[in-house]
């Protein structure tokens, strides 16, 4: 299981319906509103650290309101 920390900025106004669009896949684990550079820190998982780049890619990063992502790959 590989699994990522998603930090998530996002156009104002809009943190709380991008957090329930993201909590919307299934390899969202978890998605916090937070201070700080990040407006949203979001745990994804699937079986590959490419699964994670191809969904982050693809599908996640493409929700109406987000502006900007860094994704965190967890070692250990």
């Amino acid at each position: 299981m590989a699994r990522a920390y998603l930090r998530i900025k996002v156009e104002m106004g809009r943190e709380r319906a991008v957090r329930d669009a993201l909590l919307r896949f299934d390899e969202i684990k978890s998605a916090d509103l937070t201070t700080g550079d990040q407006d949203i820190l979001a745990l994804v998982e699937a079986d590959s650290y490419e699964d994670i780049l191809l969904a982050v890619v693809d599908r996640l990063r493409t929700l109406k309101g987000i502006e900007h992502t860094v994704t965190d790959l967890v070692l250990e």
